[in-house]
């Protein structure tokens, strides 16, 4: 190794040791096999790495910037290696092709050492094995906050798509998922449950009368003025449209009527604004009824609209019971 001429290979000392991947490696041990390597400068857009190519190599990054991409567009960038960095490692190391797409973001010179040059250097190098170890570990805990990132996005997106964008409320996607299991849970312990469900009386005169607008003004009120009225164990929805549900946990018809009556109350009494400044009065009318053991989610709901339609067939701005099929109770 003494004897080698400095001026044929294509790194000098000094260019090695600022390469993070010689970092505290001895230059005389390994700078034979560079005589293998070489040194390309590429133009912005270039692809270097690419699972269409077979060759095996490490590319060492020296002036520019490089650009992971796991599509072949251009579009998703993973990552981005910066200058004294490299890439192609894993490609060597599984003897397996490239799984993404490498290319520099702007014009680049690059060190390019074949792959079986650089397995020979880890045999020669054992302060060059610990350096792609610790390579490694930083690029398998980037590639875990990816993980975590896109899990904690996916949850998000999970969660936003369960609440309607107009009111706030829950919707019928989140209805499915926790009405379901609100039921199961009662059903195993025998405990009481009841269903609520509310409709707003005209609503399609306040529509046609006030506009769209004025409409979806009143159903984000209304949501304001329901989450006033429950309790915070009560499992409000917007069932769609002008309609709400309500799932009562724990709750007998005894204590199911009050709410339905607070509720309507609470309606009638309060005054809605429009975005015209109009003030305008709404009723509402609301049908409940009771788990029964043999009850789903959609025939307990379904007890509870059967309810409300009694109640807006009889005169409106009521509460009616479900008692069994044909038989209601309005207060």
């Amino acid at each position: 190794m003494n004897n080698l001429q400095p001026e044929k290979l294509p790194l000098t000392r000094q260019e090695f040791s600022r390469l993070k991947i010689f970092h505290n490696v001895c230059y005389e041990s390994i700078a034979g096999y560079l005589l293998h390597s070489h040194i390309e400068t590429f133009d912005a857009g270039t692809t270097l790495i690419s699972p269409d190519n077979s060759v095996k190599r490490l590319i060492v990054l020296l002036k520019g910037e490089l650009e992971i991409q796991i599509t072949s567009d251009k579009k998703t960038t993973i990552n981005t290696i910066e200058e004294g960095n490299c890439v192609g490692e894993i490609s060597i190391f599984d003897n397996s092709n490239p799984s993404a797409w490498v290319r520099c973001s702007k014009k680049s010179s690059v060190l390019i050492i074949p792959g079986y040059t650089i397995l020979a250097m880890l045999h020669a190098s054992h302060d060059l094995c610990l350096n792609f170890l610790h390579l490694l570990s930083q690029r398998v805990r980037y590639s875990n906050e990816i993980v975590r990132d896109n899990e904690f996005h996916i949850r998000c997106i999970e969660e936003a798509s369960k609440i309607d964008s107009l009111t706030s409320l829950h919707n019928r996607r989140w209805l499915q998922e926790m009405y379901s299991r609100e039921l199961k849970r009662s059903h195993a312990g025998n405990f009481k449950l009841c269903a609520l469900m509310l409709d707003i009386d005209h609503f399609k005169a306040i529509n046609d009368t006030h506009g769209h607008i004025a409409g979806d003004s009143v159903l984000v009120q209304l949501a304001s003025i329901l989450n006033e009225s429950l309790r915070p164990s009560d499992m409000p929805v917007r069932f769609g449209g002008e309609e709400f549900s309500v799932f009562l946990p724990g709750t007998h018809t005894d204590n199911a009527k009050v709410i339905a009556e607070r509720i309507r109350k609470n309606m009638e009494k309060n005054i809605f604004i429009l975005p015209n400044q109009k003030q305008v009065k709404i009723t509402v009318s609301i049908g409940f009824a009771k788990r029964e053991s043999t009850d789903t989610v959609e025939s307990l709901i379904e007890k509870a609209d059967q309810a409300l339609y009694y109640a807006k067939e009889n005169g409106r701005n009521k509460v009616a019971m479900y008692l069994e099929k044909g038989e209601f109770f309005l207060f």
